[in-house]
Formats: C-alpha cells, structure tokens, sequence
C-alpha cells in the first residue's frame, strides 16, 4: 500500500510540474493579454451539473440571503427537498443529547450509535468548506454550529454515495461551502445587525479585497439567543440559551492564470446551553463550550491538458462541558485533530476525456475523558489512513453519451484495506434535456469511536469485544431526467434503489449492569423518489417546489428521523427594491427510533413525531443602492410541534420531546461599500 501511494504521488507530482508543457499553447497569449488573471481554484466541486451524472443541487448566495433562516444547515433543508436535519431551538444545534442535527440525505446519515433509539449524530454526510473536510474524528461527526458563517458564494450539495473522490464517511452524499472571494481588482464591505425575539441578536461584518494579484477576505459572524424555553428541576433553572462566535479567512496569490495559492481557515466558539426534553426530571443536564478551527492550503493549477490542486488541511476542536446543578463543575473534556493532504490532478489527452487521479492521507484522533470520574473515554488515540483513486469520464457524439466510472482504494491502519467504486452515464438528446443514471458503493470502515470509545462502563470496543466489525456501507442505483424549458423553467425528477448493508450500531447484549457491543446490523433496503421544479414565469417572480419521498419502513423496522414524505414550496417576489420571499415546508411519518425493542429494564415503544406544515417569510427593502432593511418571520402559523426526542431510561422509560419555537421574528439593517 505504502509503494503504492508513493508511486502515485510521484506520478502526480511529475504530471502536476509538466503541467506547462499541456499548457504551453496558452503562455503567449497571456503575457500579451491585457485581462487580469482570474484563477477558478478548485474548491468548486462541480463545474457542470450537465456533465456530472447523479444529482447536485447547487445553493446559490441568492438562496442564502433570500432566506429567513440564520444558518446554512436550515437554508439547505427548505432548498433540498431529500436534506433533512432535526432541530430544537431558537438559534444553533448543539452536541450530545440535546445536539439535534442528524442531518441525512436520501436517508442516510444518521448514524446507529444509540441501542435503544438506533440513531445518533450524522456519521455519513461530511460537510466542507472550501473543499476543506471539517468532521470532529474522535466520534466521525461534523459540528453543524460552524455553519452560520454569512459569506458565502453557494453551496453544492451531492446526492448519493461519492466513495471515489470523497472516501471514507461519503455515504449519503457531500455538502461544500463555499466562501465568497473577490475576483476582480477593488475592495468592498458588507455589515449587518439584526435583533428579534427572545433577545435575539445575528450580526455579521465581512471585507473582501484584491491588490494586483493577491486577494483577500475575512468575516466575523456573533450571534447569541436567551432561547426559547427553560424549565426549572430540582431547584436550578436550565434555559436554552445560544452564543456563538464565528470567524473565516481567506488570503490567496495569483502567480498567473495558470498557478493560484490560497490559505482558508475558520474559527468557532460556542457556548449553548440544554434546557433538557420537556418534562425532563435530571438535573445533571450540562452546559458545553465549544471550539473548533481549521485551516486549508491549496496550490492549484490549471492549464490546457490539465487541472489540478494539492492540498493541505488540519481542523481540530476542543469541548468542554459544565453541569450548573453542581457548582458548574467540568464533566466532558476532548481534544481532537486532523491532518492531512490531498493531491488530484484532472488530466485532458483527448476532448471528451478526462482522466482524474489522486491519492490522499490523513491522520486523526484525539482524548476524551469524564473529569468527575477520572475515566477516559477516548485515550489519546489516533488512525493513520491512506488512499488512492482514479475516476474516468469519456464523451461521445460531441457529448450526446457520457460514461465514467472510477474506484479508490483505502488502507485503514487499524482495519486494514477496502476498495470502493461509483460509475454513471448521461444521455444528452437535447440541449436542455438530461437523463442520468449512476450506481455506487459508499463506505465507513470502523473508526475511533468503535476501536476505543467507552462513554460507560459495560462499553466494550472492538479490541476488547473481538467483534469482526465488517464495514459499514450503502449501495445506490438511481436514474432520472432533468429538463429545462428556454429560461422560464427547470424540473428534474429521480428514483433510486438504496441497499444499506452492515450499518454501525452499539446493542446492549447483557445486563444489569449495562453491556454494550458495537455490531452491525440487519440490511435495510428501500427505494425513494425526489423531484424539483423551478420556475420563472417574469423577471420579478421566481416559484419554486420540491418533493422527497423516501420509504422508510423495511422489515417492520423504521429509519429514525427520517420522513417519508418532505415537501417543499416557495416563492419570491422582487419588484424594485422590494423583496418578499414566502416559503413552506410540509414534514410527514418522522420515527424517533427503528421500532419497539424489549431489554432486560423493559420495552422501549416506538415513538413517532407530530407531522407538521410550517409557513416561513422573509421581507427586505434596498434603497439608496447601498442599504437593505430585512424581517424574517419563522413559524408564522405559531404551529405547535417537536422534530427531536430523547429517550429516558427506566423508572421513565419514555421517550422526552424538545418543542421546536412556536412564532419569532428577526429584523435588521445591512450595508455594503
């Protein structure tokens, strides 16, 4: 494997400095052009929907702005109708058992850690910024608070396994943010303040430049909520109360258009408190500190035969958590880290071919321990991996047919060596007919929480249990058709077949006391459908729908937080400097666990969620060309309902829900120089 990955970087590297040969067509006209060089660097994941089989819903900054939402997660929620997170408060996520995010795509995501309910934190999603992976390794799950930064260009988001470009954990699919960055010779500013309910208060400043050919960006983002709901047990008021404060950076270098260097980071600082599920009686619920950054090199490259980028990256996280019932003493404390790199080069020998090869290593880890007890949970353990891959896409017929096909192979220093591939084919009859299909194969190989996590006593890892954990993985067929109308509009429709194979999920095996054992579990095999439609009838209205339909029930056995049914509708207004956007978001048969289960403390009954249709807008008013009054309005019908729930255990032995906000409102100013 080591000979391997060293032959293949070597390759890359030598193909990365012939680069100018491909691209020496190009040299002359350059130096004599008068243009300024604009570098596309290669954080943009995919260039041309209709050329990239499967389904990439795109989030423009429009979408994002337009939106009554105050962090991307919601604002990809009611634009992705197949997207689904749970949440429970005002303003941001949060982790354990309060952190609602379990954020799925085409129902998979959430992850099988929990043996009474069968869901967990998302484990198959990873989400990027700028092409930069920013999950949280010691438990393999992305930290959905980083998310609330205001300056974005758009948001892409993959549908269904991406194994090859995308490795471990891309099971579900891939969200990748991206930040805005100044392309063109100048500078401007951007500010906004807002204030709302329950003291809710979202600002954000944000300054981009460009000198010649170095460009710059950086933001600030604070927001903070006294939270929608506290209760009082056992004498201590427990509130939902949110603050965060995020920061990103971007400083990048031109060398020409052939030759860019960039440097990305982020910065989050969180504290949220839990106010517990409604009727909660524990007093040991905890407040969390939160702090996690990341930073991202990129060289990139790009010439007439070939486009690339080497990447260098690392995020880590420390998390505190503090009980108020007890003298705010520490209890949870991490640490955790991930390095890595990642070289890809796309290489054109002929048109209609393109040739992508890479190979990727990373290695991760951290400790985690109780400091009221002294236990460790995670004891400073780390995981070396690395990877090769190579995906091949070949036009036909001045690209009436389009077939690709691919396959990466990953070594896991503690499991050992997998394979995975993906392949797909686009149909092209008309210019604006596209009819795709693809297949894959994503995949999770064991990681740190099942080699050496024990959050309890009767815990076993696998070391100590000898479980022959197989890897976790989901196998995709979908086929669909995407039709646009000239410019007025654009539907798109997709089926696809899912075969869930060996899903991670910890089962109780003996007790009392409680003992636990990571195993995989049954195949969950189902089918879904999505749909969207996009509509331009005039200039100043836009309309748009989406619809998910996923069959979440095989084996008289449920997929936790997942709906059956999720639909979607909009529409936005813009007549002068006047902007009136009205959306809504119909949610039907969400499951908080896979079904009833009977353990030696008792049975635990399947809980189902409250269906629910919510009714959101947002208001905003630009005048004197620089300025922009804004309201949002969320939950305007002040519907009663709950996305989230916690089972408790025995002498309750019922599953808690966290109330969502009933009506609430933020409004403010922004203005751009």
């Amino acid at each position: 494997m080591k000979r391997f990955l060293l032959f293949l970087c070597m390759f890359l590297l030598v193909v990365n400095s012939s680069g100018v040969v491909f691209g020496q067509d190009n040299d002359d006209s350059d130096e004599k052009s008068n243009e300024p060089a604009v570098y596309t660097l290669g954080e943009i994941l995919v260039k041309d929907t209709s050329e990239k089989p499967g389904v990439t819903s795109i989030v423009e900054k429009e979408d994002v702005e337009k939106s009554s939402k105050n962090d991307l997660i919601n604002v990809i929620s009611e634009n992705v109708p197949s997207f689904y997170t749970a949440n429970n408060r005002i303003m941001g996520f949060g982790v354990a058992d309060s952190g609602a995010a379990t954020m799925s795509i085409r129902g998979i995501g959430v992850s099988g850690w929990s043996p009474q309910t069968g869901s967990g934190p998302t484990t198959g999603v990873p989400i990027l910024i700028n092409g930069m992976d920013v999950t949280m390794m010691i438990n393999n799950h992305p930290v959905a608070d980083i998310f609330s930064m205001k300056n974005i260009e758009k948001i892409e988001v993959l549908h269904g396994p991406q194994p090859v470009l995308y490795g471990s954990s891309a099971m579900g699919g891939i969200i990748n943010v991206i930040t805005k960055r100044r392309s063109k010779e100048g500078y401007d500013t951007n500010v906004s303040a807002s204030y709302g309910s329950y003291n809710t208060t979202d600002d954000h400043v944000s300054h981009y430049g460009k000198i010649g050919n170095f460009d710059y960006g950086v933001s600030y983002n604070f927001r903070y909520t006294d939270g929608h709901r506290d209760q009082e047990i056992n004498g201590t008021t427990f509130t939902s109360e949110y603050m965060s404060n995020n920061a990103t950076s971007h400083f990048g270098y031109e060398f020409n258009k052939h030759w860019y260097v960039g440097l990305d980071s982020y910065a989050m600082k969180m504290e949220i408190h839990d106010p517990g599920a409604e009727g909660e009686t524990s007093d040991e619920l905890e407040v969390f500190d939160i702090t996690r950054g990341g930073t991202v090199v990129q060289i990139g490259n790009t010439f007439n035969k070939v486009e690339g980028a080497l990447q260098l990256y690392g995020n880590w996280g420390r998390h505190l958590s503090t009980q108020p019932a007890y003298d705010d003493r520490d209890k949870y404390e991490s640490y955790d880290s991930m390095y890595g790199a990642k070289l890809k080069e796309t290489i054109t020998p002929l048109d209609g071919t393109n040739i992508t090869l890479g190979a990727e290593g990373r290695r991760y880890g951290g400790k985690s321990y109780d400091n009221v007890t002294g236990d460790d949970y995670t004891d400073d353990r780390y995981i070396k991996e690395g990877s090769g891959f190579g995906l091949l896409e070949q036009a036909f017929f001045d690209r009436f047919f389009i077939v690709s096909g691919g396959g990466r192979y990953t070594h896991n220093s503690e499991y050992g060596g997998y394979s995975a591939w993906q392949g797909g084919a686009i149909v092209n009859p008309f210019d604006t007919t596209k009819i795709h299909f693809q297949a894959a194969r994503g995949f999770k190989v064991p990681d740190i929480i099942q080699y050496y996590n024990k959050w309890m006593s009767g815990d076993t890892t696998i070391n100590e249990s000898g479980t022959d954990l197989k890897p976790e993985t989901y196998t995709s067929y979908e086929i669909g058709i995407e039709q646009s109308i000239k410019d007025i509009a654009t539907a798109s429709l997709t089926g696809y077949r899912i075969y869930s194979n060996n899903k991670f999920t910890k089962e109780i095996v003996s007790g009392p006391p409680t003992v636990t054992e990571w195993r995989n579990a049954d195949d969950f095999n189902y089918n879904g459908l999505e749909a969207s439609l996009v509509i331009t009838p005039f200039q100043t209205l836009k309309i748009n729908a989406g619809y998910s339909y996923i069959d979440n029930e095989y084996r008289n056995r449920k997929l936790p937080y997942v709906p059956r049914h999720k639909l979607l509708s909009g529409a936005t207004v813009s007549i002068g400097g006047l902007m009136i956007n009205i959306n809504s978001e119909f949610v039907q048969d969400v499951y908080a666990n896979e079904g009833e289960k009977t353990f030696f403390f008792g049975t635990v009954e399947q809980k189902k969620l409250d269906d629910y249709f919510i009714l959101n807008a947002k208001i905003a008013y630009s005048f004197l060309e620089n300025y922009k009054i804004f309201a949002n309005f969320n939950n305007i019908t002040d519907r009663e309902y709950a996305t989230y729930a916690i089972y408790k255990t025995p002498p309750s032995n019922e599953f808690l829900e966290y109330p969502m906000p009933g009506f609430h409102m933020l409004a403010g100013v922004s203005a751009t120089f």
